[in-house]
């Protein structure tokens, strides 16, 4: 018994006394024999000197939510306009549209260019320009209007059946302060799921987000924001979109 026990201390010790020399070796001896031009030349000690370990090198890219959500704006924000109606020169309603064919074709809700106006405003960049009503659906509540423009960067559309529940969305709306286009952001996720109907969760309602697109953090089009009255927010689908422009 006495002699498994002394067996045991003695392989105890040389594990100690292992364990200290690897220790020692890796931040001393390793080190310092990369200092010598020929050793250097050993791959593993040259790591050492450099202070890097490498196990099972791997790349990985990481894109944080925070940049996704910039990335996606960028991509949306060329075809974000501002929609202002006016009759005798007094503004009767304004929103948000987006571009949807380089031409000049703009996607809006119906009650943004209301019949009874007489001029129709598209604030986009710096500068505004006139538009006249090309199509509207007042049951699905969409209107498409056109601007003499050409070589206009358009929207994406989202495949619907690649969105998922919980999927984080971003609301993308313009507005116009002392006659410069502003941008405001709003984030929400999927809450529901329907055939052609989408519900979603966000912190708050703002009026201007009114024919605005909802866009997903590849900033794809999922949808054309509605806003009521009361200030409750409902959202068009990208396939009812698509089916009013005819794509």
């Amino acid at each position: 018994m006495a002699g498994i026990k002394k067996g045991i201390s003695k392989i105890f010790i040389i594990l100690i006394i292992g364990g200290i020399g690897g220790v020692l070796a890796d931040q001393f001896f390793l080190p310092y024999l990369a200092t010598i031009p020929y050793f250097s030349k050993i791959e593993f000690i040259n790591r050492t000197g450099n202070g890097t370990t490498i196990i099972n090198p791997t790349e990985e890219i990481i894109i944080t939510e925070n940049k996704a959500i910039e990335n996606s704006f960028k991509k949306i924000a060329p075809c974000v306009v501002s929609v202002r109606s006016y009759k005798s020169g007094k503004l009767i309603s304004q929103g948000t549209g987006f571009v949807v064919t380089s031409d000049g074709l703009i996607i809006t809700k119906a009650d943004l260019a209301p019949a009874k106006a007489d001029k129709y405003l598209i604030f986009k960049n710096s500068h505004s320009i006139g538009a006249e009503v090309n199509k509207m659906d007042l049951e699905s509540n969409l209107a498409l209007l056109k601007i003499e423009e050409n070589n206009l960067p358009v929207v994406s559309f989202i495949d619907l059946d690649s969105l998922n529940l919980g999927e984080r969305i971003i609301i993308t709306g313009a507005e116009v302060n002392n006659e410069e286009l502003t941008y405001f952001l709003n984030l929400g996720i999927v809450r529901s799921l329907k055939e052609k109907e989408i519900k979603i969760n966000i912190s708050q309602e703002n009026a201007l987000a009114n024919g605005s697109p909802l866009i997903n953090v590849k900033g794809e089009v999922v949808g054309l924001n509605s806003v009521d009255q009361e200030g409750a927010l409902d959202v068009i689908s990208v396939d009812t979109i698509k089916e009013f422009i005819g794509l």
